[in-house]
């Protein structure tokens, strides 16, 4: 008898959180659903192309050095630390932006990240950021870090217009044909794996797509290096919350391997 085909790490990982929460409940809540659609939605996704598409090598370029230049002087040489939100404030409000953070623990609520909101209607002074603190302070970190990339990308793209960017947890394939939303994903890529970091991970299997499929002997590595990291345990991630952070990790992953091997970034 034939062995029977192991799923690829993500696909299985999909099967195993869906599972036990669609045997209790005669229908799915709408907020698992969407999280669902859109973890196997970027997992299927050719980053590659969406990278070409969107980001010129040059505009990576000027992105990444605007931000170590203002921001973050060690970008993509180490990773970024998780700092408490104070000396987030305390760092970067000097960089004309202000903050506001607040607990949205309700199921809608948790959809949301953060926001970056221009002032270009005139009724604020300076731009503002905001993070929703009812997530894992992991993500409350990627929300400040890629709310910031807007906010230093800005001059690049002339988006200084008034303009609300809204960063959802079940919006991360919006973001493959959005320049904008990309450059700012871009930076936190950056952060979360470092050149040295993404070489390390990202070395592809032989015969794989690189940027469509994500191998198990790759993901295997992130899952332990984020862990080991950044101390998230999807383990302790209950209900949609848990796909939407493995969304989260699946599209940061596929988009720093792709600027490496499209971009040598």
């Amino acid at each position: 008898m034939a062995a029977r085909k192991r799923k690829p790490i993500v696909e299985h990982r999909v099967h195993e959180l869906s599972g036990p929460g669609r045997r209790k409940a005669r229908s799915p809540a709408p907020g698992l659903i969407a999280a669902e659609s859109e973890l196997r939605g970027i997992a299927s996704r050719d980053y590659r192309k969406a990278l070409r598409q969107c980001l010129s090598q040059w505009e990576v370029h000027q992105v990444v050095s605007i931000a170590k230049t203002r921001v973050w002087p060690h970008l993509n040489q180490e990773p970024v630390r998780l700092v408490s939100l104070d000396e987030f404030v305390r760092r970067w409000s000097t960089f004309g932006v202000d903050f506001k953070f607040a607990s949205l623990p309700w199921k809608r609520g948790l959809s949301l990240l953060g926001f970056y909101l221009t002032n270009g209607d005139g009724l604020r002074e300076r731009p503002l950021i905001f993070a929703n603190t009812a997530h894992h302070h992991a993500l409350v970190a990627l929300a400040l870090d890629h709310e910031m990339g807007h906010h230093l990308t800005a001059q690049i793209f002339g988006s200084a217009e008034d303009t609300t960017h809204l960063l959802s947890l079940t919006a991360f394939e919006e973001h493959l044909t959005d320049p904008l939303e990309l450059a700012a994903d871009t930076l936190v890529s950056f952060g979360i794996f470092p050149a040295p970091v993404a070489r390390a991970l990202f070395q592809d299997a032989e015969g794989d797509a690189v940027g469509i499929g994500l191998p198990d002997m790759i993901f295997a590595k992130v899952i332990t290096y984020i862990t080991d990291r950044y101390g998230v345990r999807f383990e302790v991630i209950h209900g949609a919350q848990k796909f939407q952070a493995l969304a989260a990790l699946v599209h940061y992953t596929k988009l720093r391997r792709a600027l490496l091997n499209e971009y040598n970034a």
